[in-house]
């Protein structure tokens, strides 16, 4: 009788340290995280995030575009958060059955407007459209530096910028299809495609990500770019004699998390939702990546205290933007034939 008792006792014992070994291996498994916006920026967070907690993570550069093919196109794709990106990929995810609800109590001051009513994203930061000007390429090009900068998209299209600006690709990049979905409400359809299509023949390149656009303006190689506001002032803040301007009924985006289905890791990905609304997060990545807080009494970056955010198309729906996303890229390539 006693043998069986030590043999109850002992397969017991093996079975907590089982549970204690597996258990510690699971929590100990890397976070996989898609980042939207720019890799150091991520990199940074997620450091201070392992450096707090302990969790080990796998960071993963990719444009919107990107992620969105990636995770509504494939099977499991084993991601456990996509950090950034426009509300409008996160609604595609949620509308996909793509993401976890998720309301974290870090989002309970965020005002309603930018996070999902159903809590399955949430808001991190705010960004704008704008047209970026390279002063110092402007001035130094004997055709433009009498021409007054541009103030709207149709400014671009002058026959002295031709080859000379360049727009970031709507079927690869959120801030591309940002502007396209954002012409499209507040124009119609058709003449967002054939302003786009302008544009696109205007333009030096399209490029793949928004934050190239902002790159090749800061190098000198473009007098004008379209991308979001804070990669302009990114390089603007490092020393190039970048100006931005906001153009009449411009889109924007709401920056916001997520956690997916199919990811191993929710427990740590909550954690991470967590840590990214943190007041104290908040107020150190708004002063960084010179987006506009959605968080309340945080202040802004001081090269975002002049901006004026009155030129904005108020009633850009996100929602909108993910529902017609295959219909506006479908007619976008047949243009583009």
């Amino acid at each position: 009788m006693w043998k069986k008792a030590l043999l109850v006792i002992i397969a017991g014992v093996g079975v907590f340290l089982g549970f204690l070994f597996f258990g510690e291996k699971k929590s100990n498994q890397p976070l996989k995280v898609y980042v939207i916006f720019q890799e150091d920026a991520g990199r940074i967070l997620l450091e201070t995030f392992k450096e707090q907690t302990g969790q080990p993570y796998d960071i993963i550069r990719m444009s919107s575009g990107e992620a969105s093919y990636h995770l509504l196109s494939l099977g499991k794709t084993g991601i456990d958060v996509v950090l950034g990106g426009p509300a409008d990929l996160h609604e595609q995810l949620k509308n996909k059955n793509k993401s976890l609800r998720y309301s974290s109590a870090a989002a309970n001051s965020i005002p309603a407007k930018y996070k999902d009513n159903d809590g399955y994203w949430t808001g991190m930061y705010m960004g704008a459209l704008a047209i970026g000007v390279n002063q110092t390429v402007w001035q130094q090009d004997p055709t433009l530096k009498a021409l007054p900068l541009p103030q709207g998209y149709e400014d671009l299209l002058r026959p002295e910028l031709k080859g000379k600006i360049e727009i970031p690709d709507p079927e690869t990049s959120g801030t591309g299809y940002t502007l396209l979905a954002s012409l499209a409400q507040q124009r119609g359809d058709r003449e967002a495609v054939s302003l786009m299509q302008s544009l696109k023949q205007q333009s030096a390149s399209m490029t793949f990500a928004g934050n190239t656009s902002a790159q090749h303006l800061a190098e000198g190689e473009l007098a004008a770019a379209v991308s979001f506001l804070s990669d302009q002032l990114r390089f603007k803040n490092s020393g190039y004699n970048i100006s931005s301007l906001i153009p009449p009924q411009a889109g924007w985006e709401i920056g916001a998390v997520s956690i997916l289905k199919g990811g191993n890791n929710s427990a740590a990905a909550k954690k991470l939702v967590d840590f990214m609304l943190s007041r104290e997060v908040q107020t150190d990545y708004m002063n960084t990546a010179f987006s506009f807080p959605v968080a309340p009494n945080i202040p802004v970056n001081p090269l975002l205290a002049p901006v004026k955010l009155e030129n904005l198309l108020a009633t850009y729906r996100f929602d909108l933007a993910a529902e017609q996303h295959e219909k506006l890229l479908g007619q976008w390539r047949e243009a583009s034939k």
